[in-house]
């Protein structure tokens, strides 16, 4: 779950929609960034599905015993990762599942909290998943040029879709740069110019203006007081809402 406030209310959006703006964020770049791609279509299904393990879970909020919400960032590492295995191993076609896999890999490395992790259960079980995947097939090489660049959108992609649904300002020095099949390079600047208003360096988008929808329930912060009401509420489909956000290059 990812959730922002909103004067007295907190807006929850589910880890599945997020995925979803993440791959309608992918749709929007031009010819020129995703032209000749191999495994264009592997790449759209593992963005879309990368957090298809949460689905289940985010079925209704989880709050602690001290009325917080379990977000992805604060939940525990050990439940974060069975979900990781589990958008793994749900994901139909193998090539997606193996950049699910590196994305949540890279995660993993990148997870300060985690450095000292001589060996992880996670890991293990990851590698052990890509192997049942890959049983009867040979397993793609994650060090090509063509993989590194396809693991790359998946997780930049995943990023500009985190920055959306939490509607923050950011520095845009935390996005990488991404690559076109033929090498060439595109530094993203990411901007928030005005309330619902991204803008991002010309050339990067097909259109100079798009819009993205983001499904969101808006619920009152009381309610943490009172976590089976709230998730009552959370139910409600008279809760749900759309967020439009646009972006502009």
């Amino acid at each position: 779950m990812i959730t922002r406030e909103y004067n007295d209310s907190l807006c929850f959006v589910k880890q599945h929609d997020h995925a979803r703006a993440a791959l309608d964020i992918f749709l929007l770049f031009s010819d020129e960034i995703t032209y000749g791609l191999k495994n264009k279509t592997e790449l759209e299904y593992a963005i879309r599905n990368h957090d298809c393990g949460w689905i289940e879970y985010d079925t209704t909020p989880k709050i602690s015993d001290t009325n917080q919400v379990y977000t992805f960032q604060n939940m525990k590492q050990s439940l974060q990762e069975e979900l990781w295995l589990k958008s793994i191993s749900n994901a139909i076609i193998p090539y997606s599942s193996l950049l699910i896999a590196e994305h949540f890999k890279a995660l993993f490395d990148q997870s300060s909290s985690r450095r000292d992790i001589s060996e992880s259960s996670f890991n293990k079980e990851r590698e052990h998943m890509l192997s049942t995947i890959f049983l009867k097939q040979k397993r793609p090489s994650i060090n090509t040029d063509e993989f590194k660049i396809e693991l790359k959108f998946l997780q930049v992609c995943d990023l500009l879709s985190l920055i959306l649904c939490r509607e923050r300002s950011v520095d845009s020095s935390i996005i990488p740069p991404i690559y076109s099949f033929k090498g060439k390079a595109f530094d993203l600047y990411f901007n928030k110019i005005d309330d619902s208003v991204y803008q991002l360096p010309g050339g990067i988008l097909q259109s100079k203006t798009n819009i993205i929808e983001i499904p969101y329930k808006m619920i009152d912060k009381e309610l943490l007081l009172k976590p089976r009401k709230l998730k009552d509420e959370f139910k409600e489909e008279k809760n749900l809402k759309f967020r439009r956000l646009h972006l502009v290059g």
